[in-house]
């Protein structure tokens, strides 16, 4: 999987559709705040409920000044049509702790493909490339099979005890 330099530019120069990481059938491009799904050709149903919220949780973010790249969202692209099938990315900033909560959602008609576990996939290696970064996190709802499927494929191992949150915990470090 390639990536550009993340280091090469400042904050103000990132900008929507630039490719930030590419995988065998997927672009992956970052989305700055604020999140205009007008640059993209999606797929039917997209970009859907998570991916908005993912935007808010960015927008918010730089509303208090807290959004720096790489930790925002993305928006996934299929390299076989250049369609925007979904969007991925970072709840914020590593925590105190070394943590990064990664969230993810694909157009129902992209899904069953194994797009999620490579775009999961290469977020994450993403994430793990900062020396501040010790494990990448996400979280699902007990009945989303579908989604722990495609974290376990990813290599995330699930939390073994049960979260007060009433969510399904996983990590990768």
């Amino acid at each position: 999987m390639g990536r550009t330099s993340l280091s090469a530019k400042a904050p103000h120069e990132w900008h929507s559709r630039q490719v930030l990481l590419t995988t065998p059938r997927l672009r992956i491009c970052l989305a700055p705040p604020p999140f205009d799904p007008s640059g993209f050709e999606w797929v039917v149903e997209a970009p859907g409920p998570g991916v908005w919220e993912l935007a808010g949780i960015t927008a918010r973010a730089a509303e208090v000044g807290w959004y720096m790249p790489p930790w925002g969202l993305y928006v996934i692209v299929r390299s076989a049509d250049d369609r925007a099938i979904g969007g991925i990315g970072f709840h914020g900033p590593p925590s105190a702790t070394g943590e990064v909560e990664l969230g993810y959602e694909l157009a129902p008609v992209a899904r069953g493909a194994g797009y999620a576990t490579e775009a999961v996939r290469a977020l994450a290696a993403l994430g793990l490339t900062h020396s501040e970064v010790r494990a990448v996190t996400a979280r699902t709802a007990p009945a989303n099979t579908a989604s722990q499927a495609v974290l376990l494929r990813a290599g995330f191992a699930q939390v073994p005890v049960p979260p007060a949150d009433g969510m399904v915990h996983f990590r990768l470090s």
